[in-house]
């Protein structure tokens, strides 16, 4: 057998395929399979080749006959007949130039047959010598758009999401406690702990009275492939699907201490150092120190006191006003999920959803939910299969019937009806008046046009919210991380017109997204503007989101009365009705 693939490198030939064969105009449905394949090996906790020995690989999701032949080929070979096959028409370099914001497959297939541009350096020159505009259709602003992307995506190249590594980091401390029964401690630290938006790799910190147990132990679970550093307190690897790891140890008396300096950030630590040495005291990695006296610190708490502070949650430790916060005694009690009552910007498979009413409602129930908001995309958007009245009359009705079958059961829950409707360019809504004013909850959201200069896209959102019918802004600023800057918006200006109109702004929680972002939340909700914090799910298992929400409202200094969807419905109809 050939040298042993990453499930990291078998997952990129197979988002290759899919790729290749939709600049090709394939058939969606077996791009769509090449690329769902790619997304279940890229998750998978272990390496593909124990599911070839166990003759299993046609056991994960998404993967069929076509495709386990295909694996195995790929796993036994090392490489892909199909895939050299395809590369001679779409190059690798093509693939690459396809993938930034923006550019597309249709553009970059374009670009390679009339003028040549295989890879990306090619587009860069391209670009900045004025060559692509000589394409008929293509012109300024798209170099424009093709040098702001490819300075987007060298940023970006060694940054993951929220929603990707936390809860892979969170796997890997439930399989470590599971490996080591002497584990006194184990939590995931970093900025995954802090919740930023995205991170580079993930950190984990455990204790126990041998370490170097814990840190053997930790080198054999099959969530690694290969290890990069280790010594008596501390391992450091690559996972199976591509990401870094670290692992650090403390004995239990020293865990408080390896728990803040790992959890940072880097500021906050430094303040913690500083206020120790005013207390004639040592705080460093190896624990905190009465001059050659080690000082106790089996938690973060007495860690904390000993330095004069109570403890500070870990989304607030930035060094951004928190200290002096917590010296005065001002330290906002943070919202938590418990703090939740309901979600309030859903999908269901009426649009681009992929579950029906029942199951969303089902899920929605499985979470403790008092009600629950299914906001639909409203007719505009075609590719997202958009409701007009006629569907949306036809929605209330299943709508009702769902909640029939839910008060027989006697459960709690109730069902109601909103639409995501569409700011369109100029700021007019999507729906007419008329509609939006039956429905129970109206998000207003942009999709299109976010490219738009400041002075336009701030008047378009403004109009938006002065629509009386208008409840809340959806993601505000259209962003997608690591894909798509946020639109160029005057925040003042929308908290004052939602202050004025008694409108609210939105949280998304979709991990992609997350917008608001946390510092926004933070200025909105000082000035007395209220968010709500969404999944946007288009899945029951897309419900999570609104945890990767919360712990970005909790960034943003956000508690339960900064929050639409802690209060009762009752509440919020009265809201709407003042």
């Amino acid at each position: 057998m050939t040298e042993q693939l990453s499930n990291q490198q078998v997952a990129q030939v197979f988002r290759d395929l899919a790729d290749a064969l939709e600049a090709l105009g394939e058939n969606r449905f077996k791009t769509q399979a090449y690329a769902r394949a790619a997304e279940t090996i890229a998750a998978l906790p272990t390496s593909l080749y124990r599911y070839l020995e166990a003759g299993t690989l046609d056991e994960l999701p998404g993967v069929g006959p076509a495709i386990t032949a295909k694996l195995t080929e790929l796993l036994t070979t090392g490489r892909l007949e199909f895939r050299e096959q395809l590369r001679e028409q779409v190059p690798d370099g093509v693939l690459a130039i396809m993938r930034l914001p923006g550019i597309g497959p249709k553009t970059a297939l374009r670009l390679f047959r009339e003028l040549g541009i295989s890879d990306p350096e090619e587009l860069e020159d391209a670009a900045r010598q004025g060559r692509i505009r000589s394409v008929k259709g293509l012109g300024p602003r798209l170099e424009a758009r093709i040098l702001e992307a490819l300075a987007q995506q060298t940023a970006a190249a060694s940054r993951f999401l929220l929603g990707e590594l936390l809860p892979l980091a969170r796997e890997l401390v439930a399989a470590l406690r599971e490996a080591v029964p002497q584990l006194t401690a184990a939590e995931v630290a970093g900025s995954l702990r802090r919740a930023t938006p995205t991170a580079g790799d993930i950190n984990l910190v455990a204790a126990a009275p041998q370490p170097l147990r814990v840190v053997e132990a930790f080198t054999t679970l099959p969530h690694l492939a290969t290890i990069t550093y280790r010594d008596v307190a501390r391992v450091e690897g690559l996972l199976h699907n591509g990401r870094r790891c670290t692992l650090a140890v403390t004995t239990p008396e020293r865990w408080g201490v390896l728990l803040a300096c790992w959890t940072g950030s880097a500021a906050h630590w430094a303040r913690l150092m500083a206020l120790a040495v005013a207390r004639g005291l040592r705080l460093a990695e190896d624990g905190l120190w009465q001059g050659d006296v080690p000082v106790s610190t089996p938690d973060e708490q007495t860690c904390y006191a000993a330095l004069g502070l109570p403890w500070i949650a870990p989304e607030l430790r930035e060094d951004r006003g928190e200290i002096e916060a917590a010296l005065a005694g001002r330290l906002p009690r943070l919202i938590t999920l418990a703090d939740l009552r309901a979600d309030m910007h859903t999908h269901t498979d009426w649009s681009d959803g992929r579950a029906t009413l029942q199951q969303m409602a089902e899920a929605a129930l499985a979470r403790g939910y008092e009600y629950y908001i299914v906001t639909d995309h409203g007719a505009y958007m075609g590719m997202v299969n958009g409701l007009d009245a006629a569907r949306l009359r036809q929605q209330r009705a299943a709508i009702d019937a769902v909640n029939d079958d839910l008060r027989r059961r006697g459960q709690r829950l109730r069902l109601l009806q909103g639409v995501e409707v569409d700011i369109l360019p100029d700021g007019s809504l999507a729906l007419p008046d008329e509609v939006l004013a039956a429905l129970d909850w109206v998000v207003a959201s942009p999709h299109v046009s976010l490219r738009q200069e400041r002075a336009v896209f701030t008047a378009r959102l403004l109009r938006a919210i002065r629509n009386p019918h208008v409840d809340c802004i959806g993601h505000p600023t259209g962003r997608k991380l690591l894909q798509r800057q946020a639109a160029d918006v005057d925040l003042e200006a929308l908290i004052a017109a939602a202050l004025e109109h008694g409108t609210a702004l939105e949280l998304d929680g979709a991990y992609e997204r997350l917008d608001l972002d946390a510092e926004q939340v933070r200025q909105v909700i000082a000035a007395g503007v209220p968010i709500c914090v969404d999944s946007d799910a288009h899945h029951p298992r897309d419900l999570v989101n609104i945890e990767y929400g919360v712990l970005t409202a909790r960034r943003g200094w956000a508690t339960a009365a900064d929050v639409l969807n802690c209060r009762p419905w009752a509440e919020l109809q009265a809201r709407r009705s003042a």
